[in-house]
């Protein structure tokens, strides 16, 4: 996605709510507060990374030289699972690796009213699909710096 910008907000915003089909909103929203309900936010949230992590699974990537490579086949994967696209970038002062997600699937729960719940399954996701890549360090994992309807930002590597 090389020459490709991010959607405005509001479009992305928009992309994110209509990508996720009518059937699957009530049971989004039925299984979100049935998880609040029974666990605290970090427990939801480290059950949704491994939710992310078992999608990483279903939809393997292959190892790739390049990040315009990486990319791509993220795009791919994204693509065909309806789950939006990502920039890929390096913040080389911080040396990390800056993920930006734009349409992943949004349904507003309760108060999360941006379907911010969602950032989590992309950590698992995104940890996932880069702990696979050649010369991956087990103990680094995405974390998300932003995370509202139609983006989440996600910075990958060792705090500087």
């Amino acid at each position: 996605m090389t020459d490709v910008h991010a959607a405005e907000p509001v479009t992305a915003a928009y992309l994110a709510r209509r990508g996720v089909a009518a059937q699957w909103r009530p049971f989004l929203r039925g299984l979100v507060e049935t998880l609040d309900a029974h666990l605290d936010s970090d427990g939801r949230a480290a059950l949704m990374r491994a939710v992310g992590r078992r999608m990483a699974e279903a939809m393997p990537l292959p190892h790739c030289d390049t990040l315009k490579g990486l990319e791509s086949h993220i795009n791919d994967a994204l693509g065909a699972a309806e789950w939006g696209y990502c920039q890929l970038s390096v913040d080389v002062e911080q040396r990390r690796l800056l993920v930006t997600h734009a349409a992943a699937p949004a349904v507003g729960i309760g108060q999360d009213a941006e379907g911010a719940w969602i950032g989590a399954v992309l950590e698992g996701l995104y940890g996932g699909w880069l702990a696979g890549q050649p010369g991956a360090d087990a103990a680094l994992a995405p974390s998300v710096s932003v995370c509202v309807a139609g983006e989440a930002r996600l910075g990958y590597g060792r705090a500087a």
